[in-house]
């Protein structure tokens, strides 16, 4: 059985993101808003999730350091958060 083409393709690289919102389980009370010490969280005024809120939003990724205070105070458990990749790490180093 061969490999096809198709999978052996160059894929693009996935855009790195520290936080995964599940927005349909935020209830925008905003505890996150409050305890985030880099100020990237806000809410979506122009969305409502299925629950009638407005979610939260990672307004300014680069910024963010994936310290997880966000996570820490969320009542709801909306939110995953990962660590830089070793390389994006090394750059903001050396910046």
């Amino acid at each position: 059985m061969a490999i096809s083409p198709i999978a052996m393709a160059a894929r693009p690289p996935v855009p790195w993101a520290p936080l995964v919102i599940a927005e349909d389980r935020c209830k925008g009370c905003e505890l996150c808003v409050s305890a985030c010490p880099k100020d990237v969280l806000a809410l979506d005024r122009s969305r409502v999730n299925v629950l009638g809120y407005h979610p939260v939003e990672l307004i300014e990724a680069g910024s963010c350091t994936s310290c997880a205070f966000c996570a820490r105070v969320c009542p709801d458990a909306v939110f995953t958060v990962w660590a830089a990749p070793r390389g994006l790490v090394r750059e903001e180093r050396t910046r």
